[in-house]
């Protein structure tokens, strides 16, 4: 029994089978010894092994690496351990090991081999990376669901506002437009009187526009305070554009061209998409002053009729395209900007959408996309 325990292939054969990879080098970094769970893990058998350095058989990059670290063990006469390291196999296949390497001594304490043990973490390793991307997916479904649930409540509390503005607006524009009306009234009995005094004749001619533009904020006012559910039926956007641009006043030196062809009808309430187009055009109008070219055309794409319309105006900065269609935002010196968000919601009301279409090299596009069904 004593004799098998001192003999050294009694002891070869137990360190075959020990389940970890185990190797001896000697002090010309060639394998002396490897076992079946080294060979196993290489894909290089014993017998291709034994005798070569690591620059036999894995890349230059990691034998560089290997070499370096036998180099520290002989160097030092300390164990050397790596707690992670790259190996490609035989089949080309990436793994991480943690290796231990320790000193060999002969009976005169010089260090003659290395003697190497392995741990193959790839499994761990791959492991802690999946764990890392669930990790990481995981605060990025945090962070958009709370950029989600923000943008909800700062909606909702938009909408809040809003209905309370509603309601205001269409209380105040009622109390508003009676008062006007007899303003009116007088005017009117003013100018008759007036017609042989000038300066009073541009008196009540000031005054009754002003009035205009009084009860045209209440007009915009009411639209947006009481937008009701559409009652829809068939018509061609066209006529719809020609009405809108026909309630417009239209300053001399302002071109208006038009492209309207005979499409399919738009399913909307006609009312509703008149005020939308009617507060697209003015502001247009508005946009350009006196001079200009004010472009509409309709086409058709898909199941929808679209609707250009387009100026030769100032444009629109990126802080003013930021906030469009806000109510109460307005780059005009007179008005509530309510204009935009009336439309944009009249228009969303048929199932439509409207939006200003960036590109244009001067002046300011929209476009209002109406369905056909």
């Amino acid at each position: 029994m004593h004799s098998n325990v001192e003999n050294a292939a009694f002891w070869l054969e137990i360190l075959d089978l020990v389940a970890h990879p185990v190797f001896v080098k000697d002090r010309d970094f060639r394998y002396v010894f490897v076992n079946r769970a080294k060979c196993a893990m290489t894909g290089v058998s014993r017998e291709q092994m034994l005798g070569k350095t690591d620059y036999d058989f894995v890349p230059k990059q990691e034998a560089d690496f290997f070499r370096a670290k036998d180099v520290e063990m002989f160097e030092t006469g300390r164990p050397v351990v790596i707690d992670e390291e790259p190996i490609t196999d035989a089949r080309g296949e990436r793994r991480v090991l943690a290796t231990t390497k320790v000193p060999l001594r002969n009976a005169e304490g010089t260090i003659t081999h290395i003697v190497g043990i392995i741990h193959d973490i790839t499994r761990i390793k791959l492991a802690e990376e999946a764990l890392r991307q669930a990790n990481a997916e995981l605060e990025q479904r945090v962070e958009e669901r709370s950029v989600a649930l923000a943008a909800a409540r700062a909606d909702l509390e938009r909408k809040e506002r809003l209905a309370v503005l509603g309601r205001l607006a269409g209380g105040v524009a009622h109390e508003i437009r009676n008062p006007l009306a007899t303003i009116r009234g007088a005017t009117q009995i003013l100018a008759r009187h007036g017609e042989a005094c000038s300066d009073l004749s541009t008196v009540v001619a000031i005054i009754n526009e002003e009035i205009a533009r009084a009860d045209r904020i209440i007009g915009d006012l009411i639209d947006y305070a009481r937008v009701r559910p559409p009652t829809r039926r068939p018509i061609a956007a066209g006529y719809l554009v020609a009405q809108a641009l026909g309630g417009q006043t239209v300053p001399n030196e302002v071109r208006v061209e038009t492209d309207l062809p005979d499409l399919p009808d738009a399913v909307i309430d006609p009312e509703q998409v008149q005020v939308a187009l009617s507060n697209i055009l003015r502001n247009a109008l508005e946009a350009m002053g006196k001079q200009g070219t004010l472009r509409v055309a309709t086409r058709l794409e898909g199941a929808h009729v679209v609707v250009h319309i387009s100026d030769t105006g100032p444009g629109l900065s990126h802080a003013a395209r930021e906030r469009l269609f806000e109510p109460l935002i307005t780059t005009k010196p007179h008005g509530l900007g309510l204009g935009l968000v009336t439309a944009k919601t009249l228009v969303e009301n048929q199932g439509g959408s409207l939006q200003h279409v960036d590109g244009a090299s001067v002046g300011a596009t929209f476009e209002a996309r109406l369905p056909t069904k």
